[in-house]
């Protein structure tokens, strides 16, 4: 009965990642929803001395990004990577899109993803 239950939850979470994957550059248009949005990271800007905050740029580097994967240092202690090891891979990441309020070129974001892989 347990690896039915697991074999229907891998399936289903299957299903929908294949339904509700966008490219970077579609972010824009689903702010508010949950996505999982994939693309090239192009740059990692680490948070330095006394921030807490820390940025993937997906496709483009800031200030030229489409998208950002905004993570604090505490979510980056639960990943299973380094920042520094994954640029130039494709990832995917899965969360509600959102824009930061006082970003003046209103990239679109996803904040404390609820999770994130990388391209095998």
């Amino acid at each position: 009965m347990k690896n039915i239950l697991y074999l229907f939850i891998a399936f289903a979470t299957f299903k929908s990642f294949a339904q509700d994957t966008i490219q970077s550059h579609q972010a824009k248009n689903h702010i508010g929803e949950l996505f999982c949005v994939t693309g090239k990271v192009a740059s990692i800007k680490l948070a330095s001395d006394g921030k807490t905050t820390n940025y993937i740029n997906i496709d483009r580097p800031y200030p030229e990004a489409v998208f950002t994967i905004v993570i604090t240092n505490e979510y980056l202690e639960t990943l299973k990577f380094k920042l520094e090891d994954i640029k130039d891979k494709i990832i995917f990441v899965y969360g509600k899109i959102t824009i930061y309020k006082n970003d003046p070129k209103q990239i679109p974001q996803i904040f404390n993803p609820r999770w994130i892989d990388l391209k095998k």
